[in-house]
């Protein structure tokens, strides 16, 4: 069984500390913590160091803070209903008040395109993002109001994001939403960019600001977005505190105050249902090839769920990267250029490969299945490696 390593930071004044994560390839991977003490602090997770503090405007509590997917910007949310916006620099961008009660739930989609933020009134908001913040934000480009009863308590953009085939011009996201009223429900968005000519007629986006209805909601569009509810699910016994999609939006996770998490398919089935905290379940994350679901929980507790049924205690969660990993191999004072980014294991056999990433040659077989850099991004073009000599001797010694 492998050896687990908790690492502990004390890091903010009070407590409800919320995580947030951005991956790097060139400058390491960030973390971002923020809390009800009005701060977001940022760290260096190459070095575990901390290495800037963003204080929120008036100093308010934190209720949500999120990266966006490209790394220009970092967004947080507070209980007065404004959120701030801060700059690749780390320089406060923007300082708008856009709703009336407590953000708890920011997203953006996963081009960096659109940010959505909900309050606590279950008012949704979205926001056409030019240039990382650099246009000025006067008001909303859709609002939802009502979309769920007495609050938003979470949203996720599914990564896919679509064309409209009819016009090959309007972008149509989908985003799951949940809230205290039992509920998911799923929305599509529809978008001209501004890179296109928007005077251009759509068929899902109005020529004029126009209102219509959702149910309950009211969905109020612009010339330049839309909306609409295309689901609603009735998903658990209680308040719904999280929903996420899977990599390739064919899976919906949910977790609620009746302490299950549940897996839906697109058509709004429920899979699975997965029942093994004894307090409710605040909180989930999936990682990127949808083998493994994290749970939060007020029981004071994480689980790992496989949803494969081919882990064992001693498996490798490979799609999770490097933190733990990372931190486990500094601890035990081994340096981390012995480590093998694929096994998190010491390499016997390095070998580099195209991407400039040093491997163990073992792993020969999976460069030529998967053909993955070690940023999980991009691939090779060639599965040629060639021998580290010189890390290979400092591993021996």
């Amino acid at each position: 069984m492998e050896k687990i390593i908790m690492i502990f930071l004390n890091c903010h004044q009070n407590s409800n500390i919320l995580l947030n994560y951005l991956p790097s390839p060139k400058k390491g991977a960030v973390l971002a913590s923020a809390s009800v003490d009005g701060t977001v602090i940022l760290w260096n997770l190459s070095t575990g160091e901390e290495t800037h503090v963003l204080t929120q405007a008036a100093g308010e509590a934190i209720r949500a803070c999120i990266f966006s997917p490209n790394g220009g910007s970092i967004v947080s949310s507070d209980d007065s209903g404004s959120i701030c916006v801060w700059g690749f620099d780390k320089s406060l961008k923007r300082q708008m008040k856009i709703h009336d009660e407590a953000i708890h739930t920011i997203a953006f989609s996963s081009d960096s395109s659109v940010l959505l933020t909900a309050c606590t009134l279950g008012n949704i908001r979205f926001y056409a993002v030019e240039d990382d913040f650099e246009a000025e934000i006067t008001k909303p480009d859709c609002s939802i109001d009502a979309a769920h009863d007495m609050g938003v308590l979470s949203a996720d953009f599914c990564k896919i994001v679509h064309t409209d085939p009819a016009d090959h011009v309007s972008f149509i996201y989908t985003v799951a939403t949940c809230g205290t009223d039992h509920f998911i429900k799923i929305w599509r968005l529809f978008y001209i960019p501004a890179n296109v000519d928007r005077s251009r007629k759509s068929r899902l986006i109005p020529n004029t600001p126009q209102e219509h209805f959702a149910g309950q909601a009211t969905i109020y569009s612009t010339e330049v977005m839309n909306a609409s509810c295309v689901q609603t699910i009735a998903a658990h016994g209680s308040s719904v505190t999280c929903v996420r999609f899977n990599s390739t939006g064919t899976l919906l996770i949910s977790s609620s105050l009746d302490k299950t998490i549940k897996i839906w398919n697109q058509q709004g089935s429920c899979l699975k249902t997965l029942s093994a905290h004894t307090r409710y379940v605040n909180c989930l994350a999936v990682n990127s090839d949808s083998t493994v679901i994290a749970s939060g929980s007020n029981d004071r507790s994480v689980v790992i769920w496989d949803l494969t049924e081919n882990l064992t205690l001693d498996s490798h969660i490979t799609g999770i990267r490097s933190l733990l990993f990372t931190l486990a191999s500094k601890t035990a004072d081994t340096p981390l250029e012995y480590i093998c980014p694929i096994t998190h294991e010491i390499m016997r056999d390095p070998v580099y490969a195209e991407d400039g990433f040093t491997y163990e040659r073992r792993n020969q077989e999976w460069f030529g299945a998967k053909g993955r850099l070690a940023d999980d991004k991009l691939r090779l073009t060639t599965t040629e490696l060639i021998a580290n000599r010189k890390l290979k001797q400092k591993i021996e010694e």
